[in-house]
């Protein structure tokens, strides 16, 4: 029985606001639906962070469906939990569930499996750190259900691992319960597999099927994972998927014309044109002859910045934007908010609509946070 196992589409999300890193986005998601439907896999399963946005715009909720519907077309069916950019603030019915009232979809729970072919699957949203004791009691509830399951049991949650990330995991893997065969995770955007003696089985964070704002520009590749549950143990393939490609180009300030160059003759043999950070070494750097001869990369570059590497001077992007835009905006708000829950309502809910300039639903939304806030 194969699995595809992936997570952290974040459809939605353009890089450096170009629709063409959005459109590159859906494409890579619609190949590895496709690549799941060449396999013959018996289930798709999504571990997280579906949408990049709690209200994610139109053309991301109708590349879902697209993929969603290619599935139910095969008879494959497909599962979810939710990530931290699914959910809202404000805590009203997350947008991926109107895929699941749709019957597109299944929303996982851990009181009561899906069972598609002998394969209990149990799965549980994304929950903060200040919520993770509730989280592994209900586990402890899960395991037990599972127990009597008599066929493979597979667990699915988007959680970050304090054994990977101290920083940014919310449990450990300790806090999981052994009696899985294989454990689907999301929220990680690196690709992970490890096998702990005390799990019941792999751990695998597929990673995200593209670059995410906290990733920057770099060269790297992205996939999902095809999961065969039909042996002793789960084995796991991971599966690279097409992307535009990225990459970091080092050259020297008084070999600047020739470092374009190079730089122009990689991205003429690439298939789509790259995204590219120029990082340039060297003392008295004018800002006004990099200029000049960054012009040639205008027409081989989808978008490019550079970064000056002077002797004793500060490291400093200089480009229109960050290179990563939405950390940047979470940390000023933070700055600003003194919150981190304000800062993160403030980006993820309340930002879209104020861009947008819809007035009414901004301000909708903001009465009905601080209804919440303020009870009954």
């Amino acid at each position: 029985m194969l699995i595809a196992h992936m997570s952290d589409l974040h459809l939605g999300y353009s890089q450096f606001n170009l629709e063409e890193r959005e459109e590159d986005v859906y494409e890579t998601f619609i190949e590895a639906i496709e690549i799941s439907i060449k396999e013959a896999v018996r289930l798709v399963v999504i571990a997280g962070d579906i949408f990049h946005t709690p209200r994610p715009n139109g053309r991301a909720t109708f590349k879902l469906a697209e993929g969603l519907k290619r599935l139910r077309e095969k008879q494959i069916p497909a599962a979810f939990v939710l990530g931290e950019h699914d959910i809202s603030r404000l805590r009203d019915v997350p947008f991926a569930h109107v895929f699941s009232s749709l019957g597109l979809a299944r929303r996982l729970r851990l009181d009561e499996p899906m069972v598609v072919d002998g394969l209990a699957v149990f799965g549980a949203n994304k929950e903060r750190r200040s919520n993770i004791d509730s989280l592994v009691a209900q586990l402890q509830q899960a395991d037990k259900i599972a127990k009597r399951h008599g066929g493979k049991r597979m667990l699915v949650l988007h959680q970050g691992l304090s054994d990977f990330n101290k920083f940014a995991g919310e449990m450990n893997s300790t806090d999981i319960p052994a009696g899985f065969d294989y454990y689907a995770m999301g929220h990680y955007h690196d690709h992970i597999e490890k096998r702990f003696e005390h799990l019941g089985g792999p751990l695998v964070y597929p990673g995200s099927i593209d670059l995410t704002p906290s990733e920057g520009i770099k060269e790297v590749e992205k996939g999902f994972a095809l999961v065969d549950m039909s042996g002793e143990e789960a084995s796991v393939n991971w599966i690279p998927l097409h992307r535009r490609p990225q990459f970091k180009a080092a050259i020297d300030y008084d070999k600047i014309a020739k470092g374009i160059e190079s730089i122009v003759g990689k991205a003429a043999i690439l298939g789509k044109k790259p995204v590219v950070k120029v990082e340039i070494a060297g003392k008295n750097i004018d800002s006004r002859v990099i200029a000049a001869n960054l012009v040639r990369l205008n027409d081989a570059c989808l978008h490019y910045v550079w970064q000056p590497l002077e002797q004793d001077q500060p490291t400093q992007v200089y480009d229109e934007r960050p290179a990563d835009l939405d950390a940047e905006l979470l940390r000023l708000s933070k700055e600003a908010l003194g919150s981190e829950e304000l800062a993160s309502f403030a980006i993820h809910d309340l930002l879209a609509p104020a861009a947008a300039g819809e007035a009414g639903e901004a301000l909708e939304i903001v009465w009905e946070a601080f209804r919440r806030r303020a009870g009954p």
